[in-house]
């Protein structure tokens, strides 16, 4: 059939299958029965589940290296070969010597003279056909047996003929002691009783077991994705979008991914791999032919019925599908056997029937001839129209495939109403955005959808709305009042993007002065001006607009607006270290009606766990995000549901959960790479855990993400502590200089803005920094500005980093006793908060100040700072607490004596190995560590040796897990 738009030439070039995955469990049960003679095995499943797959990773196990691993495979002919997949096996055993045979092993000399010369001579036919064929059946008995230890691998035994069928059966029930036989088939649509034409039985001393193969799961497609990319990882949103359109099932799983890695590299950087590329995707060639095979074999009403079914897109019942296909009564239930027979079609669940899959969908539906799709899709207006609850979604669709434009806008419009009102974000912009994308409508209809658009907008964060507003603000001529109302959202949403923050208040507070007959939407602008936390605008500018804010809302009478107002005011206090916002907070109410007003509570909830986190109320930043995400969900807030991923990941890092948090933090900053916040701070996060490793390079590309360089381009919180992790790593380096430019730069930014609980992690760092130069007046200077600043207000973090900073001051003045008390002062603060990390540094530094000044008892101290990190995972630390121990001749080894690795790696060889993976000299690994260069020399040598690496560069592809953590950005599935 010629098609309407003929597809693109294109190369499809397979490099080999993928990586068996999501099989493991399957894989070793399937072993552990193999491995006890005689075995067998029939592995069942639909078709692209992977049973050849996993027949032929069965066949390369090293458990059966030892002995004979034979395979044969039925094929789908008209007339099978008597025999076939048996015989096909049988044709290898040549290749290593038998055992003696009897003289019946003969008759198989006709079958396979291959095996001529190995074989007795044919004994004369018997008269009886049956009797002679039993005869061969017990010739292959007996050469398997001849055979020794054998595996006999039978794919797809539902193509097999009856002969093979009935010598299977035979074999089952008379095995040789050493064989093993695994058999797959495709999971029967009839009734037969099983693969073999009957009931599978085998002798009782044979092991045996049946496996039935399902859909992968979404963690298995998302290791199958990652390996068939070629990428580190895949994002949790890719992968579930991946699993939803190939519904786990492997061979399509693989086949899609195959096609995107080929349209991936058609595209420009920054395109590839998205959700909408997979919504998009042509069909895989194998997968086309597969599904139109299937459809060939269908009677013509059949046809017509998935035909249908295709158009229509979703699961339908009987009648409404064969009111579409011109199919009543018999003739349709007929059809519908029959597709449901072939595999086309699938019994979805409550009477209804559709495609296992989008793409299988997709491939019928572009067998469909251009005329007869767009009756059928006119049809199906009819028929969905007239339910009780038209589906408005599928209404547009059908409208726009059928050509009828204005019917469509109707459709998509009310569809989007419908979304908006169930708190379905992302539906909602989908719909709002291809009405606007279209030409046509009148300017009022393009006020109205863009009106629409820009509110639903500010639930999530979709960089092509953007695009989208600032288009009709600039072509279209709109009322001051619209106008106004779409510009305040265009400003909003590019407050949020990265370096998007200076023209997005540029745009709120234009739009304010547009929206003067309408203080309601001023009111949001106002609110917005009024939040301190990004950029290095002064604190005395926001709290204008604050006022102007408590101005307005006096005049408001809309629940939802005051609601919003109220929400941005306890936040904004909350973040400045105002208490009373807590006080606030607790006698809100939270008992609201509308999906609006859930969506004010739930960004309430995000941003106040952001402002506590901050402050250093742990435990109640903890509760908020845990309710918070729970709310945003609800409400489908999916904005707040980003900004409080990121405040999750913070909380981790401070709190000293670092098991599998540089994975998170990379999951999510990859998840929103076009959200400034979010990316800033996993940024932060995977900067400092980076640092506490001694890896000083990635640590500060990572903390260049966060802005630290461009403190007016982000949030200031996010910022001053990144600034404080790279005075750090400075510091560490001896990079003395380089530690107090970083510390003025950003001492200048937290006295221009003017909130100095947010530098809690800065100014200890900038203290010690400006000591070491022997800059002493800013040295003194920042503690002293940043007592100042934090007097008075709500902030238990800022009260534990004084109390550090004035410590830094005492011991760099040679005051190590006066200075270790501060130290244990501060250590009991961020113990109670509890921050574990800066907690233990505070006692590093005590006992190495009371060592200084000769108390010899400050060796417990520090041993137990070394524990302390290496337990947190901060192993440069914990080697430079080792390496003071040693300087002191303090250190002493476990009595109870190393425990032997053999060939596997040591902890500290791990820590080597990690380090060679990213590519780390000798020296770096021991000025990470703490080591001897010749210690490191024999660690290096060990790794090598264990890992089997022919280099150092090998390493990090022999080494389990191993993933750069300077990965270039993009490289990830998004």
């Amino acid at each position: 059939m010629w098609l309407a738009a003929p597809r693109p030439t294109s190369v499809s070039v397979r490099s080999g299958p993928a990586r068996l995955t999501g099989r493991d469990a399957e894989l070793d049960a399937i072993v552990a029965v193999l491995k006890r003679r005689p075995a067998a095995v029939l592995i069942e499943g639909e078709p692209g589940m992977g049973r050849t797959r996993l027949l032929a990773e069965i066949g390369r196990r090293r458990e059966f290296d030892g002995g004979r691993v034979l395979t044969g495979a039925c094929q789908p002919l008209r007339e099978p070969f008597p025999y076939g997949p048996v015989l096909e096996a049988l044709r290898a055993v040549g290749d290593a010597p038998l055992g003696p045979l009897s003289p019946v092993a003969g008759v198989l000399r006709p079958l396979l003279p291959e095996l001529a010369e190995a074989l007795p001579p044919r004994p004369e036919p018997l008269a009886d056909p049956v009797a002679e064929r039993h005869r061969v059946f017990r010739a292959v008995r007996e050469l398997l047996a001849a055979c020794g230890p054998t595996l006999v691998l039978i794919d797809d035994l539902q193509w097999a003929d009856e002969d093979t069928r009935d010598l299977m059966r035979f074999l089952a029930g008379t095995m040789p002691p050493e064989l093993a036989v695994v058999a797959t088939y495709r999971s029967a649509t009839d009734v037969r009783p099983g693969p073999l034409g009957a009931p599978f039985r085998t002798d009782p001393a044979v092991h045996s077991a049946r496996v039935a193969l399902g859909a992968l799961d979404v963690a298995a497609v998302r290791k199958l994705a990652a390996d068939i990319l070629e990428l580190p990882r895949v994002t949790d949103e890719f992968a579930a979008k991946l699993h939803e359109c190939t519904a786990g099932i492997p061979f399509v799983a693989e086949e899609t991914l195959r096609a995107l890695k080929e349209a991936a590299d058609r595209l420009p950087v920054g395109e590839v791999l998205s959700d909408r590329l997979l919504e998009n995707l042509e069909v895989p060639v194998l997968l086309r032919e597969a599904v139109t095979e299937r459809l060939a074999a269908l009677p013509g009403p059949a046809v017509r019925l998935a035909g249908a079914a295709a158009v229509l897109g979703v699961a339908a019942e009987a009648a409404v599908l064969g009111e579409l296909a011109g199919l009543t009564d018999d003739a349709l239930r007929t059809a519908l056997l029959a597709a449901l027979a072939g595999g086309v079609l699938g019994e979805v669940g409550d009477g209804r029937y559709g495609f296992r899959h989008p793409l299988a969908r997709k491939a019928v539906y572009d067998t469909v001839s251009g005329p007869e799709r767009a009756l059928l899709h006119a049809q199906a207006i009819r028929v969905l129209a007239a339910q009780p609850s038209p589906p408005l979604t599928l209404l547009a669709r059908h409208s726009r495939a059928a050509g009828r434009v204005d019917q469509w806008r109707h459709y998509a419009e009310a569809a989007a109403d419908e979304a908006i009102t169930r708190g379905e974000t992302s539906r909602a912009i989908d719909l709002l955005q291809s009405v606007l994308a279209e030409p046509g409508p009148t300017q009022a209809d393009i006020g109205r959808v863009a009106g629409k658009l820009s509110q639903v907008a500010l639930r999530g964060f979709r960089p092509d709305v953007l695009g989208t507003l600032a288009r009709v603000l600039e072509e279209v001529t709109l009322p001051p009042s619209v106008r106004g109302s779409i510009r305040l959202s265009l400003g909003m949403l590019l407050v949020r993007t990265i370096g998007g923050l200076g023209r997005g208040r540029l745009e709120v507070e234009r739009a304010v002065g547009e929206l003067t007959d309408r203080p309601d939407l001023a009111a949001r602008g106002i609110t917005l001006l009024a939040q301190p936390i990004d950029g290095l605008t002064p604190l005395s500018w926001h709290e204008t607009w604050r006022a102007r804010a408590g101005e307005v809302y006096e005049r408001l009478d809309d629940p939802e607006l005051r609601l919003a107002l109220t929400a941005d005011r306890i936040a904004a206090a909350s973040h400045v270290g105002d208490g009373s916002a807590w006080a606030e907070f607790e006698a809100l109410s939270d008992t609201v009606g509308t999906v609006a007003e859930r969506v004010q509570l739930a960004r309430l909830w995000c941003n106040l766990a952001d402002g506590q986190s901050w402050a250093g109320h742990l435990d109640r930043a903890e509760r908020l995000v845990t309710e918070g995400v729970r709310r945003a969900t609800d409400a489908g807030a999916l904005y707040a549901i980003g900004l409080i991923q990121g405040t999750r990941v913070r909380l981790d890092w401070v709190r000293g959960r670092w098991t599998g948090l540089a994975e998170a933090a990379e999951q999510l900053r990859d998840s929103y790479p076009e959200l400034g916040p979010i990316v800033m701070e996993s940024s932060l996060v995977l900067g400092g855990l980076a640092a506490v490793r001694g890896e000083f390079a990635a640590a500060q590309r990572h903390l260049a993400a966060a802005s630290v360089h461009a403190p007016d381009r982000g949030p200031i919180p996010v910022v001053l502590s990144a600034a404080g992790v790279l005075i750090s790593v400075l510091l560490a380096t001896d990079d003395v200089d380089g530690a107090c430019a970083a510390a003025d730069t950003a001492v200048a930014a937290a006295g221009r803005k003017g909130v100095w609980i947010w530098a809690a992690a800065l100014v200890p760092a900038a203290a010690q920094a400006y000591a070491r130069a022997g800059r002493w007046p800013e040295a003194d200077n920042v503690v002293e500005a940043f007592a100042r600043g934090i007097e008075g207000r709500d902030a238990p973090v800022a009260t534990a980093a004084l109390v550090a900073g004035r410590a830094v001051l005492l011991e760099a003045r040679g005051k190590h006793l006066a200075a270790a008390s501060l130290y244990d002062e501060a250590a009991s603060g961020y113990a109670a908060l509890p921050m574990p990390y800066p907690a233990t540094a505070m006692r590093e530094r005590a006992s190495m100040c009371r060592l200084a000044a000769g108390n010899r008892t400050a060796v417990d101290e520090l041993t137990a700072a070394a524990e302390a990190y290496e337990q947190l995972g901060a192993t440069r630390d914990a080697g430079r607490c080792r390496h003071q121990l040693r300087e002191h001749g303090a250190w002493a080894p476990s009595q109870r004596g190393r425990r032997g690795y053999g060939s596997e790696l040591s902890p500290r060889e791990r820590e080597v190995a990690r380090m060679l993976a990213e590519g780390r000299t000798n020296r770096e690994i021991a000025d990470g560590l703490f080591l001897s260069p010749r210690t490191v020399e024999q660690h290096v040598a060990k790794v090598l040796r264990k890992l089997g690496a022919r280099s150092r560069t090998d390493v990090a592809r022999k080494l389990p897990g191993a993933v750069s953590v300077g990965a270039p950005a993009g490289s990830d599935l998004t």
